[in-house]
């Protein structure tokens, strides 16, 4: 009995101290969780969002309206850092060589397709860099100065025929998007043109507002220069007429340059090597981004045309425009050496 009662006795206060220890273990796993919950959270520092293009351009405007609304969705610091050159390579190489941790994202363009056709050597690796999602597209729009004796595609076209390369079209640099939907629209057309490239829309639209060039793609917003009389808009690049201009015809309705299909777009990437479940975290805020009403009327109000497309309808959406534009490039011998 004594030997029982000896046990029962030393086995009860080791009992309790078992549970006094575990109660101050919890305690204290319960006063470190929120470090250890902060610490693990996405994002725990500023994020950077890296514009491989001239400050005040589109993509400068669309990446400091993200940097925004991901600044009060996040609580925490995006800043946009603008690495302009080489047709946006310098800005990719910058992210490309990120630490992949998320806290490092590209703002890209067609350029992140085209670059591999237009060098023969980039400073980063394109596998280095992978899709996020695609936020806009900017549907190109054939423009003509008001002293160009042709009001549709079909006259335009008679007009280059008879007058070969008088017809100058600018662009913000080789390689843009314009530059590209210029050569498409020649090549489809067969006419020779005359390409004048600029170091940015600002520059090229200057000189196409003053006659010194005669025509320019460009995007929506250069409407209001249409609706003031100084240049015509002739017709739209995409396969359906715009919401946003119904009585505005497509190039393909022209008969005369078939296939001729070219928008702008942007989209987010980051480095390859984040892992999967933080770029799905990443996605996820910019699509609540671009689902606001808000984003949809500012995209708008820039030109553009508001989506969101995942990672991996971007991604194949990616590969579609390379062979596409790879094409072109390559059949006009364009280069940026």
């Amino acid at each position: 009995m004594q030997i029982n009662l000896s046990l029962s006795l030393g086995r009860r206060p080791l009992f309790q101290c078992a549970l006094c220890a575990l109660s101050v273990l919890y305690a204290l796993a319960l006063l470190a969780w929120p470090r250890i919950s902060t610490a693990q959270s996405y994002p725990d520092k500023a994020v950077q969002i890296v514009v491989p293009y001239a400050p005040a351009g589109l993509t400068d405007n669309i990446a400091r309206y993200y940097a925004q609304q991901l600044k009060e969705l996040w609580a925490q610091a995006v800043l946009v850092e603008n690495r302009p050159g080489a047709g946006a390579s310098l800005g990719a190489a910058q992210v490309a060589r990120s630490v992949p941790d998320g806290h490092t994202l590209l703002l890209g363009s067609v350029g992140m397709v085209t670059n591999p056709f237009l060098f023969k050597e980039l400073p980063y690796k394109p596998a280095d860099l992978t899709p996020l999602a695609l936020v806009a597209f900017a549907p190109n729009v054939l423009y003509v100065h008001a002293s160009v004796p042709a009001r549709n595609i079909s006259e335009l076209v008679s007009y280059a025929k008879k007058n070969p390369t008088v017809l100058s079209f600018a662009s913000a640099g080789v390689g843009s998007s314009p530059h590209l939907a210029a050569e498409l629209f020649a090549s489809s057309a067969g006419i020779k043109i005359l390409h004048i490239p600029y170091k940015g829309t600002g520059e090229a639209i200057k000189d196409f507002l003053s006659g010194e060039v005669k025509a320019y793609f460009d995007t929506m917003q250069s409407m209001r220069y249409a609706k003031e009389g100084r240049i015509r808009a002739l017709a739209v690049t995409t396969e359906k007429r715009l919401s946003e201009a119904p009585d505005l015809p497509t190039v393909e309705e022209s008969g005369v340059a078939p296939g001729v299909i070219s928008s702008s777009w942007f989209g987010f990437y980051t480095q390859q090597k984040v892992p999967e479940a933080r770029r799905a975290e990443i996605e996820g805020a910019l699509q609540k981004v671009a689902f606001s009403l808000a984003t949809q009327e500012r995209m708008r109000s820039f030109g553009l045309v508001p989506v969101f497309w995942s990672a991996k309808d971007f991604e194949k959406f990616s590969s579609d425009e390379s062979r596409r534009w790879g094409n072109v490039i390559q059949a006009q011998k364009i280069t940026l050496e």
